[in-house]
Parts: structure tokens; C-alpha cells; sequence
């Protein structure tokens, strides 16, 4: 019964965020967005708005009683998951997105009970879906993916993201000149969800962040535990109540083999 249940979640979870994906690709290509600042210094388009509000009412039709976390919520419901939640970010790398890029996100994650259960995170613009149901493994367009093996960080390449916010600039740059030296290369998509995705699929061997969302990780943690990756943090703040599941503060995310090399660099810039 539970997995039939999972399993119209996923299928309801995929169209909806392919759904929105047609959207935000048509607002673009027609140039109908606006852009405008949230907090001074965060780009947020009409897009934006428009993809949350597809995937919410969709989502309703099907699951009128299930609540919502989204980037866009002007009010947060709560962070502490019990009952049946679905964690959406309408557009993962709103910047790309307003700068013609294609790495540009849907994700939509679901979770009660503190657990997220199924994670989609869908690039329209290179249609490729990658989605994971607890302990089901994961995949992208229907392919079963794994994490790339690597044992020392030499062999990486390794992805980061920086803040909208930059009065921290220094702490960023003192993190890549100490990770710069240890790997093969570093790569920026500008998009967290499809970052961590990435490495799920093997493209990336690793990927950290100071501070990121529970919108930004929640459906991307999952599909990168379940390729295998080993998902966890450089440091926690002592107050975060946060599940785990929902956590993006010092993210870590990153073939098993080179978890703890990467994490020693880290903890060292702290």
C-alpha cells in the first residue's frame, strides 16, 4: 500500500515539475518575465511566481489536504515536518535563468515525518529529470544512476556554489584557494539542486556550500543518497532545528571515497 502511494507521488511530483518546466521555458523564449529584487540583493522573476503557483495548485488537485514549503511563501508553514509536506523551489538558479542559461531547476521534494520520501529535480531547458523514492535508487530520464568511485581528490571535479549575499566574500575565496589545489577542476552551474544532482549521475565527484535552502537540497539529497553519495555537512549550527533531510548549511555531497578529504579542507577555512 505504501509503495503505491510513493509511487503516485512520484508520478503526480514528475508532471507537475514538467509541467512548470514548459511554463518557465515559453515565459522565457517570449522575453514575459519581469525581474525585481527580494531582501535588496536576490533576483526573483514573475517566472518564479508563476512556476510556484502551477506546481501548488496541481499539486492541490490531487492532495487538497498536503501542505507546502516553497521559496516563494511569504510565510514558511513550519520546518518541522510531520505531516504530509511538499518542499518546492520553483526555479533553482532564477539567475541562469534570467541570463538564458540551461542549468535551471524544478525541484520538488515530499516528506513527513521529517523524511523525505521522494525528491524530482527536472532541467527543462536539456530535459532531464532526475528523481529518487527512498530506498528505491535513483534516476535520470528513466536510467538508473550511480555515483562515479574516486579515492583522492586529484581525480575530482568538484562543485560550489557562492551566496546572493556577498559580505562574506572573503570566506569564499579563502575556501577556493585552499580546494582549488587538491582537485583536478572546479565547476559553478548556479543551480544547487542540479549541482548535487550532478554528482548523483557522476558528472561532478563532489559539491559543497556554505549555506544553501531546505528548497535548494531537500529533493537533491535524496537522489544523491540514493546514487550511492555520501551526504553530509563541514559544520552545524548549534540552533538549527532543521531535519537533516531539509538541512543546506555547510553541505557537503560527494563520492564516498573522497568525503573526508574534502570535509578536512573545509573545516579548515572555519
Amino acid at each position: 500500500m505504501e509503495d503505491n502511494v510513493m509511487d503516485k507521488i512520484l508520478i503526480e511530483a514528475i508532471r507537475v515539475a514538467k509541467l512548470a518546466g514548459l511554463k518557465i521555458k515559453e515565459i522565457r523564449e517570449n522575453d514575459g518575465y519581469d525581474e525585481y529584487l527580494k531582501k535588496g540583493y536576490e533576483l526573483v522573476t514573475t517566472a518564479d511566481l508563476i512556476s510556484d503557483k502551477i506546481i501548488k495548485t496541481e499539486i492541490s488537485k490531487v492532495f487538497p489536504k498536503h501542505k507546502f514549503i516553497s521559496e516563494e511563501s511569504d510565510i514558511e508553514n513550519s520546518l518541522i515536518i510531520k505531516e504530509p509536506t511538499w518542499i518546492i523551489d520553483p526555479i533553482d538558479g532564477t539567475v541562469g535563468y534570467a541570463n538564458n542559461h540551461y542549468q535551471v531547476a524544478i525541484s520538488i521534494a515530499y516528506a513527513i515525518d521529517n523524511i523525505v520520501e521522494v525528491g524530482v529535480v527536472h532541467n527543462p531547458f536539456l530535459d532531464e529529470t532526475f528523481y529518487a523514492v527512498r530506498g528505491k535508487g535513483a534516476f535520470l530520464n528513466n536510467h538508473k544512476i550511480q555515483i562515479k568511485s574516486a579515492n583522492t581528490l586529484k581525480q575530482c571535479v568538484i562543485g560550489t556554489g557562492f551566496p546572493h549575499n556577498k559580505e562574506n566574500v572573503d570566506y569564499i575565496v579563502e575556501t577556493l584557494r585552499l580546494v582549488l589545489p587538491k582537485i583536478r577542476d572546479i565547476r559553478r552551474l548556479g543551480s544547487p539542486a542540479l549541482d548535487i544532482c550532478w554528482v548523483a549521475c557522476g558528472r561532478l565527484q563532489g559539491f559543497y556550500e556554505e549555506k544553501l535552502s531546505p528548497w535548494d537540497v531537500a529533493a537533491a539529497k535524496l537522489i544523491a543518497s540514493e546514487a550511492k553519495a555520501t551526504v553530509g555537512h563541514y559544520s552545524l549550527e548549534n540552533s538549527s532545528i532543521l531535519p537533516n533531510c531539509l538541512n543546506g548549511y555547510k553541505v557537503i555531497v560527494s563520492s564516498p571515497g573522497v568525503f573526508e578529504e574534502l570535509k578536512a579542507i573545509l573545516i579548515s577555512v572555519i
